[in-house]
C-alpha cells in the first residue's frame, strides 16, 4: 500500500508524536525514516551518548561551514538518523522554555501559541516523576529525576544558594531561574526516546513505517501536496496522502527538502539547477542554536569526580550496577546540574545557562575522560541574536546541506558568553565548594579580560545541538513560510511540525518544546 491519509517525513520527536496521535485517531499513516531502526545498545544506555554523536550510521555525520568567528573551524553538528531522531542520541535533557518564550510567539503574530495555550500540551504527553500539579501524570514519555545524586550536587546547590541563586527541586516548576538537577527522559535504566513512547504504539496501531528511505523531493500536483517520492532499496518510489504531507525532518532536514522540492529562495535554488515552484525567502533563514563553552576545573579527589568510574576496569562494576539496580554513572547524562540566570538588570528570563556534573574530558573531548578528577560546566546564552542559514550545496538529495550557524557574530552573544564564565567562576569559587574545586583548568585563570574570554569560547566552544527556527511560523506581515497553523503559505495540504518552526528559539534545551508543538500541531491536523 502506498496510499495513506498522512504521510510524515522523519521519524524524529516530532514524526513519532504525531504518528502516535493522528493513527490513535483512526488515520493511515506512513512515517518515512532516512535511518535505520534503534537497535543499538548504546542508544538505550543514557550514558550512550558520549558514544554515538558523531556515529557513522546513527547520525547524518553534518558538520558546519567554518566562520571566522568561531576560529574559522568546522563545528561537528550531530542530527539523529535513527528512529527517534535526535531524541535518540540527546543528552536527556527535559526542560521546559520560559513562559515568555512563547508569549513572545504570540506577539510575532503566532495566534494560540502563547503560554497559556501551550503549556496543557508539555502536560499532556509526559509521565513525570514530579508531582507537581501542572505536571504530566499520564502521558507516554517518562520524564524521571536522576537515578543517582552525587555527592558533589548538594554542594554544587548550596554554592548557587551562596551566590543568591533560588535552588527550586523542580527545573519545570514556577521558579525556572536557579539550581535545579535535570530531568531526564528516562524509564528506569533505559533512555525514553520519542521511537519508544511514541512511534512502538503507533506501529503495533498499524502505522507503516518506510525506514532506510530518503525523502528526494515533496510530489505537487495543481499547487497541492499529494506525497513524498523517496528512494529505497536502490528503487525509487511515491508514498502518496489523501490529507496531508507533514514535514517533520527537523530544522536541518525540513528546508533542505523544501529547497530541494523548488521552495525557497528564488535565486539560491536557482544557482543549484532547481526550478522555483514559490520563491519563499524565509525558506533555510533565521537558524538558531545555543553556543557553548566548557570549562573544566580539578577537584581535591576521585571521591568527588566519576572519572574513575567511567574507565576499565571499575567500569564493569557500574555496568553490574546498572543491570542490577539501574543507577551510577551509566545513567548520567552531560547536564546533570544547571543553572539558569540573568546577568543584567531588568531582563524578563534568563540569558545564561550553566550545565554540567563532576566529570572531566581530556583535551574536551566528550568520551575521553581526563585521569585526574575534575568537573565540567558548559556556559551558554539562552536567547542568542546571531542567526545563520541552512542552505543547498547541489541538488543531490544524498548531498549534505551548508549549515552555518554564525555563532558569535552578534556583539550580544559575545558580551553574554563572557558573562556566564564569569558567573562559572563565581559559582565555582563559593564557600561551600572550598577545598573541593582546586583550580579552573580550562580556560585557567591567566585567561580573564573579556577579550580573552570571548577568544576561548570562540575557539574551543560548540553547538548544543539545539539547531531551530529555520522554516518559521508567523503573521502574514511578518514574512514567515508557515502561517500559525503550521501551514506551508501557498501550498495545500503541506504542513511543518518540527523545530524549524520556532520563531525564536527558546531559553532552554529544546526537545520538550518540539513534542508540545507536535502535540498541539496534531490537534489542529486532526481538526483541519
Amino acid at each position: 500500500m502506498s496510499l495513506f491519509d498522512y504521510v510524515i517525513v522523519g521519524a524524529g520527536s516530532a514524526g513519532c508524536l504525531l504518528a502516535d496521535r493522528l493513527s490513535a485517531g483512526g488515520a493511515s499513516v506512513a512515517v518515512i525514516e532516512a535511518g535505520g531502526r534503534d537497535r543499538h545498545p548504546y542508544l538505550h544506555i543514557p550514558a550512550g551518548y558520549a558514544r554515538i554523536l558523531t556515529h557513522g550510521t546513527l547520525t547524518w555525520g553534518f558538520a558546519t561551514a567554518p566562520d571566522a568567528a568561531t576560529g574559522g573551524r568546522a563545528l561537528d553538528y550531530p542530527r539523529g538518523r535513527v528512529l527517534g531522531g535526535s531524541s535518540s542520541i540527546n543528552g536527556l535533557g527535559h526542560v521546559w522554555g520560559d513562559p515568555s518564550d512563547y508569549d513572545l510567539w504570540a506577539q510575532k503574530g503566532c495566534s494560540g501559541w502563547s503560554w497559556a495555550d501551550l503549556a496543557p500540551h508539555f502536560a499532556a504527553y509526559e509521565r513525570a516523576e514530579e508531582d507537581g500539579t501542572h505536571r504530566g501524570r499520564t502521558g507516554a514519555l517518562h520524564v524521571q529525576h536522576l537515578a543517582e545524586l552525587p555527592p558533589l550536587v548538594a554542594r554544587m546547590r548550596d554554592a548557587a544558594a551562596a551566590i543568591g541563586l533560588p535552588t527550586p527541586r523542580d527545573m519545570n516548576g514556577p521558579v525556572r531561574e536557579g539550581f535545579s538537577t535535570f530531568q531526564q527522559t528516562r524509564n528506569g535504566r533505559r533512555r525514553h526516546s520519542a521511537a519508544t513512547a511514541f512511534l512502538k504504539p503507533a506501529l503495533a496501531r498499524g502505522v507503516a513505517l518506510l525506514d532506510q528511505a530518503l525523502a528526494l523531493h515533496i510530489v505537487l500536483e495543481e499547487g497541492r501536496a499529494t506525497g513524498i517520492r523517496i528512494r529505497r532499496g536502490g528503487a525509487e518510489q511515491v508514498v502518496s496522502a489523501r490529507r496531508e504531507v507533514i514535514l517533520a525532518a527537523g530544522a536541518i532536514g525540513s528546508p533542505h527538502l523544501l529547497m530541494r522540492s523548488g521552495f525557497g529562495p528564488a535565486q539560491h535554488l536557482q544557482a543549484h539547477g532547481i526550478a522555483v515552484r514559490q520563491n519563499i525567502p524565509g525558506i533555510g533563514q533565521n537558524l538558531q542554536d545555543h553556543y557553548i563553552a566548557r570549562l573544566t576545573y580539578r577537584l581535591s579527589d576521585h571521591r568527588w569526580s566519576a572519572n574513575r568510574r567511567i574507565t576499565w576496569p571499575r567500569l564493569a562494576i557500574e555496568v553490574a550496577r546498572w543491570l542490577a539496580r539501574g543507577d551510577g554513572v551509566l545513567t548520567w547524562s552531560p547536564g546533570m546540574v544547571g543553572v539558569f540566570a540573568k546577568t543584567e538588570p531588568g531582563l524578563e528570563a534568563p540569558d545564561i545557562q550553566l550545565n554540567g556534573g563532576p566529570l572531566s574530558w581530556a583535551d574536551g573531548r566528550i568520551g575521553v575522560p581526563e585521569d585526574l578528577p575534575g568537573l565540567t560546566l558548559g556556559v551558554w546564552q539562552c536567547r542568542p541574536q546571531s542567526r545563520g542559514s541552512v542552505g543547498l550545496a547541489g541538488p543531490d538529495p544524498a548531498t549534505a546541506p551548508v549549515i552555518a550557524p554564525r555563532f558569535l557574530t552578534a556583539e550580544a552573544d559575545r558580551a553574554a558568553i563572557a558573562r556566564g564564565i564569569r558567573l562559572a567562576r563565581s559559582w565555582m569559587a563559593a564557600e561551600p565548594l572550598r577545598g573541593i574545586v582546586l583550580s579552573e583548568v580550562r580556560p585557567g585563570a591567566a585567561v580573564e579580560t573579556d577579550a580573552e574570554l570571548v577568544r576561548f569560547a570562540a575557539e574551543t566552544g560548540g553547538t548544543v545541538y539545539h539547531p531551530s527556527c529555520t522554516v518559521r511560523m508567523g503573521g502574514e506581515a511578518t514574512g514567515a513560510p508557515l502561517d500559525p497553523r503550521l501551514r506551508l503559505r501557498g501550498v495545500e495540504r503541506l504542513r511543518v511540525v518540527d523545530a524549524s518552526v520556532f520563531p525564536d528559539i527558546p531559553v532552554c534545551n529544546i526537545n520538550a518544546t518540539v513534542l508540545a508543538v507536535a502535540h498541539k500541531a496534531a490537534g489542529m491536523i486532526l481538526a483541519d
